[in-house]
């Protein structure tokens, strides 16, 4: 068995290496065998399990915001369009800044109460087509989308779809926190974007916008240390600790306020058409049963119990004699 080097011992090696002492490279006499091992990479800020995700739950406050923001540029843009949320990851504020140099629009939003602001960050497929819908033409023309940044009155054009997104932000958020963002300002130069020192680490959402046939990418980037105080809200109101039981909590609640409809049935009878038309007031239709027969108690429909009416304070009333389950 071969011995495995000590902590020193690989700590001396490392230092040999460094300063020349021992050469890095492999002896050609020594065989490495035909088929060397290969060395997969793995990130401790991403990997594929947690998509980048850092923040328990918070990819569920995501999709909701991804959910209204269809409907919200649905309705303005009058046309069909889909928002999915793609990644989740994290990176340095210089990083994100150079990824996206080339004509994309940055809308600066504050995110009180939260500190320090975040960025909607639009590519020039999604500002130019929502510009071409807005000003009256259609999505085909996306293929002809300019190599240039967008003027100050395109800019002015996005405004509203900006601070849209941001109200449709709040609401994502509400479940948790009170969010009150808002768009400070928007600009097409990325050197003008500067809200915080280019280390920061920030989450970068992704996300996936598809106006009819087109389709693009916007941005939601907040810096991780904004987040920090929602961060034992996620676990606790979304429910971290154990998967369901919050929300099953909540559907439970909500269930038990949904309104249905209850009726109570005596009989029933079958009547040809010719045979309504020629009903008259006072005229008596004859049931098949008695009076004091059970009645069916029907919810949303369905047969759920039998009864007997009656009269109870003055009011017709129903009493529950048992319960049925038959489908009517």
């Amino acid at each position: 068995m071969e011995r495995i080097l000590s902590k020193n011992e690989i700590a001396e090696l490392l230092s040999a290496v460094k300063d020349g002492s021992i050469d890095a490279e492999l002896d050609s006499d020594v065989d490495v065998g035909e088929q060397p091992r290969s060395i997969a990479g793995y990130s401790l800020v991403q990997n594929k399990g947690q998509s980048g995700l850092r923040l328990a739950n918070f990819d569920i406050l995501l999709d909701a915001f991804a959910r209204n923001l269809s409907f919200s540029l649905s309705n303005r843009l009058q046309r069909a369009v889909s928002v999915l949320r793609d990644t989740i990851s994290a990176m340095e504020y210089e990083t994100l800044i150079h990824e996206c140099s080339n004509h994309q629009l940055y809308g600066i939003i504050g995110l009180d109460p939260l500190k320090k602001n975040g960025l909607l960050i639009f590519d020039a497929n999604i500002s130019f087509t929502q510009i071409e819908i807005m000003l009256g033409g259609g999505s085909e023309h996306a293929a002809e989308i300019p190599s240039r940044g967008l003027t100050t009155i395109e800019m002015n054009l996005i405004k509203d779809v900006i601070s849209e997104s941001c109200q449709e932000l709040n609401k994502s958020f509400g479940s948790i926190e009170t969010l009150a963002s808002e768009l400070i300002r928007v600009e097409s130069n990325p050197r003008l974007v500067t809200i915080v020192p280019s280390d920061t680490e920030m989450m970068v959402a992704t996300f996936k916008i598809k106006i009819n046939d087109v389709t693009g990418l916007m941005r939601l980037a907040i810096p991780y240390s904004s987040l920090d105080p929602i961060r034992e809200k996620l676990k606790s109101e979304l429910g971290a600790t154990s998967p369901g039981g919050q929300w099953g909590g909540y559907f439970a609640d909500e269930i038990e306020q949904m309104e249905v409809s209850v009726s109570a049935q005596l009989s029933e009878i079958t009547l040809n058409v010719r045979e309504i038309l020629d009903l008259r007031v006072g005229d008596i239709l004859q049931l098949e049963c008695p009076p004091d027969h059970p009645v069916k108690l029907q919810v949303e429909g369905r047969t759920k119990f039998t009864g007997l009416a009656g009269l109870r304070d003055g009011k017709k009333a129903i009493r529950i004699l048992g319960r049925q389950n038959i489908r009517s």
